[in-house]
């Protein structure tokens, strides 16, 4: 998925778990839909590391978007 973000950038993201969906969330993905490279990311997320990814465009996440895993993780893309 693409973020909103200016060519060339660099992404930051984290994720923090929430007890629910937020009314704003645009995205929304049970972990099952996940690709290889994106399910090993959200792994390290949820371990509280930042993954960067460079260009900020190949971030496989939107910002705000909730992932059902064993809990409600929302992403940061910073």
């Amino acid at each position: 998925m693409a973020v909103g973000t200016s060519s060339g950038r660099h992404a930051h993201l984290s994720a923090r778990e929430v007890e629910t969906v937020p009314a704003d969330v645009t995205a929304l993905r049970h972990v099952d839909q996940l690709d290889d490279e994106a399910f090993d990311q959200f792994r390290g997320l949820v371990d509280g590391d930042t993954v960067n990814v460079q260009p900020a465009e190949e971030a496989p996440f939107e910002d705000g978007e909730v992932i059902v895993h064993t809990a409600y993780y929302r992403v940061t893309l910073r």
